[in-house]
């Protein structure tokens, strides 16, 4: 167990014997073995702590890898709807400038002015660009 041998054993156990008498022995034995119970005791108690925090951990990793989950999934849908045509609400734009939904470059910059004016400051002043 600790790599002493029997040999070993017998001369721990002799000065044992002269050190402390035979009255004594019979106590020491006993203070040991409850020392190594308490040690068992609290390595139990350490080893349940260890499973309980893996468990909730593990617990947590599958919550978050169903929420990944179900964002991909929810981001295939859309994936799909653009791999098929337009866009699912948008017209497509002709050559003509209006959307076939009867929407000209005009409505649509009016539509785009107004988008503006509701955004925050940085984000609702001139660029500069044009009238």
């Amino acid at each position: 167990m600790f790599g002493i041998s029997g040999g070993e054993i017998l001369i721990i156990l002799l000065a044992v014997l002269v050190l402390f008498g035979p009255k004594k022995i019979p106590e020491i034995a006993r203070m040991l073995g409850r020392g190594i119970n308490e040690v068992k005791k609290v390595q139990r108690e350490i080893n349940t702590e260890i499973h309980r925090y893996s468990a909730d951990m593990e617990q947590e990793a599958r919550k978050i890898q169903d929420s990944i989950d179900e964002m991909k999934q929810g981001m295939k849908v859309p994936v799909e709807g653009l791999a098929e045509g337009s866009p699912s609400g948008q017209a497509p734009i002709t050559d003509s400038g209006t959307s076939q939904q009867g929407e000209s470059k005009g409505d649509a910059a009016r539509g785009q002015a107004e988008q503006e004016e509701d955004l925050p400051y940085p984000y609702n002043q001139k660029t500069g660009e044009g009238p």
